[in-house]
């Protein structure tokens, strides 16, 4: 009788085994704004899901201020998704030039990509009102205001000016 007990024991521990032993966890659950860490060119960047790791990387780590207001993009170029837009004056750290002259932006002091934003749209925070002075200084240039008149024809005038002059 304890052979049987034995038996009957050991199948059911080895039954319970094989029905656990398929059994793993899910994968975790990947959203648009799970951690990942990226290595481009020997540099480790810590970034959202949402965010492409870039092909080049040169290191830049220093404080600026966007010029005007400027999209935040997912990748180096205007074909990414825009995922907020950065106010003028809104100061970012720039981890690194990437891709297509494009800056790698934070924009926390958790020193984690946040995006990209165009080569232009900033510059270093020490150089800022130097450059906002300088292009408030430039003349600007007067809107042409212009209306179809006859066949093809049209009329155009400059700024608020009172000479309309047919083109």
């Amino acid at each position: 009788m304890e052979i049987k007990h034995s038996k009957v024991t050991f199948i059911a521990a080895l039954f319970a085994t094989a029905i656990t032993a398929g059994c793993k966890a899910p994968p975790p659950t990947v959203t648009a704004d799970t951690l990942e860490t990226s290595t481009v060119n020997g540099v480790a960047l810590v970034h959202m899901h949402i965010v492409q790791p870039p092909q080049q990387f040169t290191p830049v780590n220093a404080a600026y201020r966007t010029l005007y207001p400027a999209s935040l993009m997912n990748r180096p170029d205007f074909g990414g998704l825009r995922m907020e837009t950065l106010d003028a004056g809104a100061t970012l750290q720039v981890l690194g030039e990437v891709d297509n002259s494009w800056l790698a932006v934070a924009t926390q002091d958790n020193g984690q990509l946040s995006g990209y934003i165009p080569y232009r749209a900033a510059v270093t925070s020490d150089r800022y009102s130097a450059t906002v002075k300088a292009q408030a200084a430039r003349p600007r240039r007067a809107q042409q205001q212009c209306i179809g008149v006859g066949e093809g024809d049209k009329a155009c005038r400059k700024g608020s000016s009172s000479t309309w002059i047919i083109q």
